[in-house]
């Protein structure tokens, strides 16, 4: 099985609600309101913590001369070095050093990059790379899914739009983005629905964590 968008849509549309009983018009207002409040679900659920399947590799290809480069999409994994901050940026298995500051080299000596920080969304390597160089990267994406060409998505449009999350764990994923987007459908903690869905989206949210990163169920939820 695969998650899409119509999946996922006609699971929400199918619960039980009072909401959209008097306060939507028309069946395009409420398609509208529903794939909102599925996006809305699933950027909350899906960055508010660090899955295991969120966790991707990118090459970058670092070029003579060239300094800085954009970030991947998402933040990158960080590692204990010693009791400091470092991440997982490496050429040829060696680590580079994270620092907040241009080192006390020059910013413009070239030579094999041992030392790396981030700025405004770039990455910057000193010393400058003095030749071709491929830098792998770790990080967390930002990217929800893909469509039916493959190209990577930030949010869901089409009926056939997926989920990029491992099959054993879509049901678990499922009933959590399900009961999320029913908090943000019927936006007022005063409906009578409403109390429901947060203890049902509690117990799926701590289900799916328990099965993913082997937290405790006992953890508290709190968004």
């Amino acid at each position: 099985m695969t998650l899409t968008l119509l999946d996922i849509y006609n699971s929400v549309a199918s619960q039980a609600w009072s909401m959209f009983d008097d306060e939507v018009d028309t069946q395009a207002e409420f398609e509208n309101v529903l794939i909102s409040s599925i996006n809305k679900a699933l950027s909350d659920l899906w960055c508010s913590t660090d899955f295991p399947f969120r966790r991707k590799t990118e090459a970058l290809l670092l070029m003579e001369g060239e300094q800085g480069y954009p970030l991947p999409d998402g933040n990158l994994v960080e590692r204990n070095v010693n009791g400091k901050k470092g991440y997982f940026v490496s050429i040829d298995g060696t680590y580079l050093e994270y620092t907040e500051d241009v080192p006390n080299s020059s910013s413009e000596e070239q030579g094999t990059p041992k030392y790396f920080r981030i700025d405004n969304q770039n990455i910057y390597f000193y010393p400058v790379p003095d030749k071709f160089y491929e830098v792998s990267t770790e990080y967390y994406t930002l990217a929800v899914g893909s469509d039916e060409t493959g190209k990577t998505l930030y949010s869901l449009k089409n009926d056939t739009d997926t989920i990029d999350v491992p099959e054993k764990l879509e049901e678990l994923f499922k009933n959590a983005l399900i009961t999320k987007t029913m908090l943000y459908a019927i936006a007022s903690e005063h409906d009578e629905n409403y109390s429901s869905y947060k203890k049902q989206f509690e117990t799926a949210y701590k289900l799916l964590l328990k099965y993913t990163n082997g937290i405790s169920p006992d953890r508290k939820v709190v968004f």
